[in-house]
């Protein structure tokens, strides 16, 4: 019989001591459990620390004292659990605001195994199980159907019943195993948390095969925001690119689009303005800067253009905006990422 596999979940969270406890309950209910959390506290926080030391999983605590962000928290993360367990097999990357069914990690690893896949990702549903994303297909024309399907779970899951081979994802659950982890190297800790996770999830891909299971299906849920719905922390967890197809390619997930030209953006009237218009302009310039700097990019250029034409429909079609998107696609192929 095989080695039963030794799990390491890697969490990286800032202010968030609710959605960590929530998280860490339901990995604590998994059918094949983690043998332990490595959390880094990004704030820090004395309740994420009550909720690390109070979690009915084994818990490790890194706490840096600063905020590393998402990139750098997760490798802050991963050193402490090859340190504390050397014997490991997989690492679980999961945001702070992820929630698992108990056998959903036995299903990744189970999918690892099938696939011969160095790194798995689920589908990622809402607390209503509406579909909110998928993992980006190697194949263009199947990528393309999955934005077809919009939030209709089944009708994407009809599109590949058994699952398909992976060219990135975005962060809420990723499951590694070792040896890919080593080859590609951690996160990025220069990157500010927008776009991040396709970067290293592209790394992932290169170094091993790469797998979407749709059997699994993880709950995605981030607070809600009062003015742009979900939105997950800047500095805790990642905002997912939330890429679409050329013509319709979205800005980060969690922001509702605003109607209507804005043309003072730039001077802006609030701040909840400036942080989307800086948090969309750092996400174009990661895009771009992952599609030079990855090992192997596929078909991510593609996506550059809708994103730029959403910037603009969001913002304004001004001379301030089209200065804004050229100056970090510019700043982004001459390898520069989005930092703070």
């Amino acid at each position: 019989m095989p080695a039963a596999p030794k799990v390491i979940a890697l969490v990286a969270t800032r202010l968030r001591s609710d959605l960590l406890a929530r998280l860490l309950d339901s990995l604590h209910r998994q059918t094949i459990r983690p043998i332990a959390s490595v959390v880094c506290d990004n704030g820090p926080d004395p309740a994420t620390v009550a909720a690390a030391k109070t979690s009915p999983l084994s818990c490790e605590l890194v706490s840096p004292e600063k905020n590393l962000g998402f990139g750098g928290g997760l490798a802050a993360a991963a050193e402490r659990a090859f340190g504390r367990f050397p014997d490991l097999t997989h690492l679980l990357v999961v945001d702070d605001d992820a929630i698992l069914a108990p056998k959903d990690l036995e299903s990744l690893l189970a999918s690892a195994t099938q696939h011969s896949a160095g790194s798995v990702a689920p589908f990622l549903i809402d607390a209503t199980g509406k579909l909110q994303e998928v993992p980006e297909p190697v194949s263009w024309p199947l990528a393309r159907a999955f934005r077809s399907a919009g939030q209709d779970l089944q009708k994407a899951r009809l599109l590949a019943p058994n699952g398909y081979p992976m060219a990135w994802c975005i962060g809420p659950c990723l499951l590694v195993d070792q040896g890919t982890w080593l080859r590609a190297g951690p996160p990025r800790s220069d990157m500010l948390a927008f776009g991040d996770d396709v970067e290293f999830s592209l790394r992932l891909s290169a170094a091993s095969p790469a797998w979407a299971e749709p059997s699994v299906t993880v709950i995605h849920a981030p607070p809600a925001s009062p003015r742009y719905g979900r939105l997950a922390e800047a500095s805790g967890s990642p905002l997912p690119a939330a890429l679409r197809p050329p013509s319709e390619a979205a800005p980060p997930q969690g922001f509702a689009a605003k109607e209507g030209p804005r043309s003072s953006i730039p001077n802006p009237q609030s701040q909840n303005d400036a942080a989307h218009y800086k948090k969309f302009g750092i996400l174009l310039q990661n895009l771009a800067f992952t599609c030079v700097a990855s090992p192997r990019p596929r078909h991510l250029p593609l996506y550059l253009p809708g994103n730029a034409k959403r910037f603009l429909r969001t913002f304004g079609f001004t001379p301030a905006s089209f200065l804004e998107v050229t100056r970090r696609y510019l700043k982004g192929f001459l390898g520069i990422p989005g930092s703070r």
